[in-house]
């Protein structure tokens, strides 16, 4: 900041008119030496003889004198002089041009080069001494000229030139410190000229001017009736009409610095009227429905600003903005004004204590507080202001307004967006979210009619938070139901699932339009992590749902499975990340394989004959029948059972069968090949199921999703 500030006072400094002549003297000077020592004369001039050194040390001295003693002046005292001068330049460029660019060849030297930059910053010296028109093409030129031949020894010293360029016009523009002096001069010197009666002519100051302005607000701009007809800004002079405009504008600030006199009475007067009214408001949210009605809430007083102002200034700055708007000057006028509001606006949130800066708790308190301030008392009390001072005038009514509000309401927009992609998120769904949604839609609904909805800049940005809160607090409601009922009992698609994830994909796929016919805009990427978080929450929330009302671990996989499938169908093509996919098809597979394991590898172990060598024939054989008999059992049991569970959609079921006929076919195929060769022909009488037996009945499990009613399906 220390860096910048003194690089400010080092470029004002160099516009000093004393430091421009004494920069201009020694470029000058340096110029002219470098330019008799460089390639460039040589080629143009041929060698150095004693009447080319007294002639070329006339011509240096007559110049250096001309930058030195040339008067400074605001502008040219004849345009027909300033035509000349500017027609002259231009022939002697040109011809110089000519000859240099037929004579001169090859690289050009140092000498050349550092005259070029020289004679650039004599004439950005000379440019803002005077105003005799010829050297600013006197500065092109010779920007022009460098960048040549620095392109002419590599191609890419191109920017070099460039950024000198650049730097020297910006230098040019750059403000000094006699500007804000030579505007005061400039209103100070207008005079009005006036005509009476009579036909005679006379002037008068602007210092009596401004005393009959204010003595007789009716009267046009700065004369009185008796004083004659004033002749306006109309005429056909240009100068005429641009301090018309800067006494104007001088009037205009004159009137707001009287307003801002005010804010010592005024501030305290809004406070005291917002603090009962925050205070009614946020006390009958903690009181229950008996005491609210035994609570008197103030109605908020949106006249309160233009009341307590006195009526006689601001019937004068009325008169000041129709001349403004009318005159063509509202735009140099709109930021004193935004200026002047914004100030009081800032002056009563510090008196009232709502700055808000991280999304903390007590933070997030004084956010709620700033916009029912805001929307209830502050900016209808601006809409009104606006509405008055620029009656007739609606659009700049409404430009000026925007400028007024647009800075605090971003602030608040942005702190609502920061808490919303950052906070922690039960918190922020069960504390936060419903109580920042009323807040954004009274901001919006209680100061801006259907008719101004679309006209200021700052809507939409107020309306994208809101969606994002809407969807957080559907999200919350769909996740964590009130209503609690018996659970799924087949180990389907659950309710909240479907309907969340139905909600998210229609809504983030653009099918959901808003009020006013407007896609919704969710563009912003950590709103992507916050609703990611989201569904995090909907998985951790069903397998809770999935440990207390399943008691068979094989179940509980089967529902969670047929969840988590489904949530992955429906975010596929949204904006989630990698590794987020990764995440939640790794917790499928898990699920998947505590669902095997917990059904089906049980089958397997059936299967499973371990004896010693040395064991009998008897006890073998015996052992392996009492192993078959389980497994049919359970077989049949366990296709029973699972055939009623359900399964959201064909392609999930056939991926289950498949994988448990990957695990039990192939043990079950050497289970009945050891069982034939110990027992033989007999063996037929005791193996109940076949390889086909068992590929029906696997095909048998689980009822696909679509095969159920939606009243088949309990919420929890």
């Amino acid at each position: 900041m220390q860096t910048l500030i003194m690089l400010n006072q080092i470029l004002r400094w160099l516009k000093r008119p004393k430091v421009l002549r004494l920069v201009c003297l020694a470029s000058s000077v340096v110029g002219l030496l470098c330019y008799a020592l460089s390639s460039s004369f040589k080629y143009l001039l041929g060698n150095w003889s004693w009447w080319k050194m007294l002639i070329y040390i006339v011509f240096s001295f007559i110049i250096c004198l001309a930058v030195l003693f040339t008067p400074a002046r605001s502008s040219s005292t004849s345009l027909r002089l300033e035509a000349h001068l500017a027609f002259l330049v231009l022939i002697i460029t040109s011809v110089y041009s000519f000859f240099f660019d037929n004579v001169v060849k090859g690289k050009p030297d140092a000498y050349s080069l550092i005259s070029c930059a020289a004679f650039a910053t004599m004439s950005l010296g000379l440019s803002n001494l005077t105003q005799f028109g010829f050297q600013i093409d006197l500065l092109y030129f010779f920007c022009g000229g460098l960048t040549v031949q620095l392109m002419k020894i590599k191609l890419w010293l191109v920017t070099v030139g460039g950024g000198f360029t650049y730097s020297l016009l910006q230098l040019r523009h750059y403000p000094s410190y006699t500007q804000g002096e030579n505007l005061q001069l400039l209103n100070q010197n207008h005079v009005i000229i006036q005509v009476d009666d009579s036909g005679r002519i006379s002037s008068s100051s602007p210092v009596i001017m401004e005393q009959q302005a204010n003595a007789d607000v009716g009267s046009t701009l700065g004369t009185s009736p008796e004083d004659g007809d004033l002749i306006q800004s109309n005429s056909t002079s240009e100068n005429g009409s641009v301090d018309d405009g800067l006494f104007v504008q001088q009037q205009f600030i004159n009137c707001i610095k009287e307003f801002e006199k005010e804010n010592q009475m005024l501030v305290p007067m809004v406070c005291s009227h917002v603090e009962k009214y925050l205070k009614a408001v946020f006390d009958s949210n903690d009181k229950d429905k008996d005491q609210i009605q035994m609570l008197e809430v103030p109605v908020p007083d949106v006249n309160l600003v233009m009341d307590a102002l006195p009526f006689e200034i601001i019937s004068r700055l009325k008169e000041i903005v129709k001349l403004i708007v009318e005159g063509g000057f509202t735009e140099e006028c709109s930021d004193i004004y935004s200026k002047w509001r914004k100030e009081f606006a800032e002056q009563c949130r510090r008196a009232l204590g709502l700055q808000f800066q991280t999304p903390k708790d007590e933070d997030v308190e004084k956010w709620l507080k700033t916009c029912k301030a805001t929307s209830k008392i502050l900016f209808p009390n601006e809409r009104r202001l606006c509405d008055y001072l620029f009656s007739g005038f609606s659009v700049a009514a409404d430009a000026f307004f925007d400028k007024v509000c647009k800075e605090l309401t971003i602030g608040l927009v942005s702190f609502a967006d920061t808490t919303v992609t950052t906070g922690n998120l039960p918190n922020l769904l069960f504390n936060i979210v419903p109580k920042m949604s009323e807040p954004l839609v009274e901001l919006t609904r209680e100061f801006i009619s259907p008719i101004l909805f679309g006209k200021f800049s700052f809507v939409n940005d107020i309306q994208d938070v809101r969606r994002r809160l809407t969807v957080l607090n559907k999200l919350r409601k769909l996740t964590y139901p009130n209503n609690v009922q018996a659970p799924v009992t087949d180990g389907g698609l659950h309710l909240i699932t479907k309907k969340a994830m139905d909600h998210i994909h229609t809504m983030f796929k653009g099918k959901i339009k808003q009020k006013f016919g407007q896609a919704y805009r969710f563009v912003n990427s950590s709103f992507w992590v916050v609703i990611g978080r989201m569904i995090e929450l909907l998985e951790s929330e069903l397998e809770a749902k999935s440990k207390d009302f399943y008691a068979d671990p094989a179940l509980s996989s089967v529902f969670m499975i047929n969840n988590l499938s489904y949530i992955e169908q429906k975010t596929h093509d949204l904006q989630f990340d990698d590794d987020w996919f990764r995440t939640n098809t790794a917790k499928v597979e898990e699920n998947y394989n505590l669902y095997l394991r917990s059904s089906w590898n049980k089958m397997v172990d059936f299967l499973k004959v371990e004896t010693n060598e040395l064991a009998e024939a008897d006890v073998v054989a015996e052992l392996m029948k009492e192993k078959l008999n389980l497994f049919n059992l359970h077989f049949e049991e366990t296709c029973t059972i699972q055939s009623t569970w359900t399964v959201s959609d064909k392609r999930l079921k056939e991926r289950i069968v498949k994988s448990i006929e990957e695990i039990l076919l192939p043990e079950y195929g050497k289970f009945c090949d050891r069982f034939r060769v110990v027992f033989g022909n007999q063996a037929y009488h005791y193996i109940k199921f076949g390889f086909l037996d068992i590929q029906n009945c696997l095909s048998h499990l689980f009822l696909l999703d679509d095969e159920m009613t939606l009243e088949d399906k309990k919420t929890v």
